[in-house]
């Protein structure tokens, strides 16, 4: 097990989580120019941004897929399958990305007025799509590079594209949302452009680093044979439960931010403010889950089973620790943290309680997401959306119970977290125990 120890654990890991501080700087970076123009700004960022992520999140479902099934060849030493599967997952995310930027450009301020109420925002939410919609295709060949790369453990292309891009995207959005160095002043469609630009550059980046790469060669990556559909069946088979879960675990979270938008305008920016505190917290954790679907995978390809529980609990002790070290930081300099999103005083105090109650769901989320990561790692990606489906009932119903219908303060809103996780943590370990008698034991 020295393969799967701490060390190698978080070898795998820090790359990973240093590109998630890089890759969460490209979501929150908006907020931050954009608080500093408008609390209208601030919220339509918050809507039109979980509405891109929603759509962005489907090609993710399908590269965690592609990444499951990469680490399982690797583990059977079966490479040149690699290069096929890595092959027809750019077809399809190319097509895909081809549809969805033709919905978000042409219909999204369509469904953005069905939902939202606020004329203001729905207004600045539309400008904020139709120049973010761009970043599709760049953003999903991101994602197949780095599928690859983390199938096969080698996470450091993570690191360096994340932080291009969020690097880049800082310098833009100063640029292009004020108006400096004699560029016109876009504000929130300057946001919007200045991230999709920033994907460029690092997809350029990411294509020169996979063609010189011995990884490339190896893995027969990059052939584009002609597509075969029993290789486009297996992928869409094992990746579509995962897009679907993560597109309604997206689709939540956009329907708990409208269900804000419904109490106020305030509110709305409020929570955009813990949405974006809540995504740094989340850094360790989206390292370690990706980590653990690695992992898991390469283990079941290699049939060592029995050793599934020992990493998944080496990991979870890595998760908290890491989790942990953010949230005190978090406790002590909630204030100044808060400050750099918005220089509304009144706004950093009525937000802090709601940062406190995320704060402890954090450290739950820090545990059972591991677990569920695990099962879908281990190929049981029905399984997985039916878990989650499942959990998101539970939560959708506690919002609307907790903001419509009992009228709570909104830190009480968010406090609905804690139903989401432990829904999820208690399906999740039942689930791994079944499939998994004998591995704690060893």
């Amino acid at each position: 097990m020295n393969e799967y120890s701490y060390k190698n654990i978080l070898k795998i890991s820090v790359p990973l989580i240093f590109g998630g501080i890089a890759q969460t700087l490209i979501n929150v970076t908006d907020s931050i120019f954009l608080g500093h123009v408008s609390v209208v700004a601030l919220g339509a960022c918050a809507i039109s941004g979980l509405f891109y992520v929603t759509f962005f999140m489907l090609g993710l479902g399908f590269s965690i897929g592609t990444q499951i099934m990469v680490a399982k060849l690797d583990g059977e030493k079966n490479y040149s399958e690699v290069g096929k599967v890595i092959d027809h997952t750019v077809y399809f995310l190319a097509a895909f990305a081809c549809i969805i930027f033709i919905f978000l450009f042409f219909f999204s301020d369509l469904l953005l007025a069905f939902f939202v109420q606020s004329k203001e925002v729905l207004i600045a939410s539309i400008a904020y799509i139709k120049y973010r919609s761009f970043g599709i295709f760049c953003g999903f060949f991101i994602l197949v590079v780095r599928a690859f790369f983390t199938g096969i453990s080698q996470t450091k292309i993570v690191f360096y594209t994340t932080v291009i891009s969020a690097g880049a995207n800082v310098f833009l959005n100063y640029v292009l949302v004020f108006g400096n160095f004699g560029f016109p002043k876009m504000e929130i469609e300057g946001a919007a452009l200045a991230s999709s630009l920033s994907e460029l550059l690092a997809a350029i980046f990411a294509l020169v680093y996979t063609l010189n790469s011995a990884a490339r060669i190896k893995y027969s990556v990059f052939k584009f044979i002609n597509p075969k559909l029993e290789i486009l069946k297996e992928l869409f088979s094992l990746s579509a439960p995962l897009m679907l879960q993560v597109y309604i675990s997206l689709c939540s979270w956009f329907a708990f931010f409208l269900i804000i938008e419904k109490i106020g305008s305030r509110e709305l920016a409020l929570s955009n403010l813990v949405r974006n505190v809540y995504m740094i917290l989340m850094i360790p954790l989206m390292g370690f889950s990706s980590a653990t679907n690695t992992i898991v995978s390469n283990l079941v390809g290699k049939e060592k089973k029995e050793f599934v529980f020992i990493v998944i609990n080496r990991i979870i002790k890595l998760s908290v620790l890491f989790s942990l070290a953010l949230v005190v930081i978090n406790f002590f300099f909630v204030e100044y943290i808060l400050s750099v999103f918005t220089n509304d005083k009144m706004l950093i105090l009525q937000t802090i309680p709601s940062i406190y109650v995320v704060s402890g769901s954090m450290m739950v989320f820090s545990v059972v997401y591991i677990y569920l990561s695990a099962v879908s790692g281990s190929g049981f990606t029905k399984e997985s959306l039916y878990i989650e489906i499942v959990t998101l009932i539970f939560y959708l119903f506690a919002t609307w119970l907790a903001a419509i219908y009992l009228r709570l303060s909104i830190e009480w809103v968010w406090s609905v977290e804690y139903v989401y996780f432990l829904a999820m943590g208690i399906m999740s370990f039942v689930f791994l125990k079944i499939k998994y008698p004998s591995s704690q034991n060893v």
